[in-house]
């Protein structure tokens, strides 16, 4: 089930995969040796860096999320095996993070946006002695050239403790915490969420006795607008719509994790609102909507904390009708957008 209703850490068009970065002291190094001369190639264990196109303002650091077109071929041959130039839908990733190959996390440290760099990978910084696809084989080298669409700052933590969220929704929108919040809701109380996305409004009956430290969880980032604007990112043929990610690729959550709160087997149902989890005790932001026979199936290893109860009919049919029919992604056909969650108590 681990390939399933869980935080995504797949394959981006058939080539992505991440791998933690080297090590603190290499990216000190690139950013010191990129800042000699913007257009001459370096060379950094193999890893060869060129800049055919300097950019402006600030450098890109760890943690700061980038928006790019590129082109990736192998470096003997040329043989083109990947490439984004979409101009509607970069491809964006979290720098450091483990989200791309070591080469990109290493490679990309001080570029700018508008820049456009090139990078020399060498196997041990891409994928090795295993390959990727059909074109790339085991020991193949690689180039690619990267256009900086943008570059996002990493949001800054609220400090610890986390404060309670004004009940009332007038708190500035926060994107990333220190630490869990304490709990802010009163457990004897009745919650409910109105999610309202492109596609229509989903009401939400949300269960405070049964999952109080989730429901806790879903009320304070809710109140904090943590979710405005964030998309559901896999929503699988006959299964869930998976949405909460702030990172948009199934990596992000707030910047904390908390305890499960499980259900017992056989609870879940079309509507059911569910905890994603990367393995026991790994929640953060990221939830599931059950929208079809495969989910109501999963095995009960993801907190349940509540249902959804206007809307299946209209609003999560149509968020169901994106997933791709030919069930080759799990990345939805056209965009859902969470634009707001208001929650009310009584």
């Amino acid at each position: 089930m681990a390939k399933q209703a869980r935080k995504t850490k797949r394959k981006r068009r058939g080539v992505w995969i991440g791998v933690l970065v080297a090590t603190v002291v290499a990216i000190a190094g690139i950013t010191a040796l990129l800042s000699s001369d913007d257009k001459k190639p370096v060379t950094v264990a193999d890893l060869v860096i060129t800049d055919v196109e300097v950019g402006t303002g600030d450098a890109a650091v760890v943690g700061d999320t980038l928006a790019v077109h590129y082109v990736g071929t192998l470096l003997d041959g040329g043989t083109e095996f990947d490439s984004n130039q979409d101009p509607d839908e970069p491809y964006s990733f979290v720098l450091g993070a483990g989200n791309v190959i070591q080469g990109w996390d290493q490679g990309l440290v001080g570029v700018q946006a508008g820049g456009t760099r090139q990078l020399d990978i060498p196997a041990s910084l891409g994928y090795g002695e295993t390959g990727s696809g059909d074109i790339i084989k085991p020991g193949d080298s690689l180039r690619f050239v990267i256009e900086v669409v943008s570059i996002t700052p990493a949001p800054v933590p609220v400090p610890a403790p986390t404060p309670c969220p004004e009940a009332d929704g007038s708190s500035a929108r926060e994107t990333a915490f220190e630490e869990a919040p304490p709990m802010c809701i009163d457990e004897t109380k009745t919650y409910t969420a109105t999610i309202v996305t492109n596609l229509g409004e989903l009401t939400v009956t949300l269960d405070a006795a049964k999952a109080p430290l989730t429901v806790n969880n879903f009320v304070v980032l809710s109140r904090y607008h943590f979710y405005d604007g964030l998309n559901c990112h896999r929503i699988p043929l006959d299964f869930v719509a998976q949405c909460g990610d702030p990172a948009g690729n199934g990596n992000g959550g707030p910047g904390y994790e908390f305890a499960d709160e499980l259900p017992a087997d056989g609870e879940y149902k079309i509507g059911s609102i569910v905890m994603a989890n990367s393995g026991p005790d790994t929640n953060g932001s990221q939830f599931f909507i059950v929208t079809g026979n495969r989910g109501i199936t999963l095995p009960p290893n993801y907190s349940l904390f509540g249902e959804v109860t206007e809307g299946i009919e209209t609003t999560l049919n149509a968020i169901a009708l994106t997933a791709d029919e030919t069930n080759t992604s799990e990345a939805p056909t056209t965009p859902v957008i969470i634009e707001s969650i208001t929650i009310t108590e009584s």
